[in-house]
């Protein structure tokens, strides 16, 4: 599941309650395991936080059911949350810059798909520009070697681009008008 389509989800405890929504998840720099998601509760201007670890939750859809009861979740909230030292949070690694094993600029990180069932990251999606137009490919996690300020691959990465034939294919049919040179002497 894309992480777009987790983070904003309502969270519900084991007794059916309504506790929050989904704000934040961080995961391992190097294993890219799920090490924590955060909710929030209350509004914009008093909005606090609590942690969910990777265990307690019972079933991710349309709604995150997680192993504890609200009112032990709603006593740990604080103000902000502080991960791990090691981890990156989703917010960070979404529209993180991409280099292939040449250094070259391969794009961003556009998106990530996440295994719940594992608690790891399985694909990562980048775009990147080329000549105008963006093309889209997805990495597996053997293809990163480091993560820091960059995403930095182990292999080079070549978006397709349109073939010869599709470049000088005609656009209308006045280009489709056969052309004869014809020699007189």
């Amino acid at each position: 599941m894309n992480v777009s389509e987790i983070l904003g989800k309502k969270i519900i405890d084991k007794n059916v309650r309504d506790v929050g929504k989904i704000a934040e998840m961080t995961f391992n720099k190097k294993t890219f395991e799920l090490i924590c998601v955060y909710g929030s509760t209350g509004n914009p201007l008093t909005k606090k936080y609590f942690e969910i670890a990777p265990d307690k939750i019972l079933a991710l859809g349309d709604y995150l059911q997680v192993d504890y009861n609200k009112d032990d979740l709603l006593a740990s909230v604080v103000d902000k949350f502080q991960p791990n030292e090691g981890s990156i949070r989703v917010s960070e690694f979404k529209d993180k810059k991409v280099l292939d094993c040449n250094g070259n600029d391969s794009g961003k990180v556009t998106g990530i798909e996440v295994d719940f069932d594992n608690a790891i990251i399985t694909t990562l999606n980048i775009n990147a520009s080329v000549r105008g137009k963006t093309a889209e490919q997805s990495i597996e996690l053997t293809d990163i070697s480091g993560l820091g300020d960059y995403l930095l691959l182990n292999k080079e990465i070549k978006f397709e681009e349109e073939t010869k034939k599709e470049k000088e294919a005609p656009k209308d049919d006045k280009d489709k008008e056969e052309k004869v040179t014809v020699d007189i002497s």
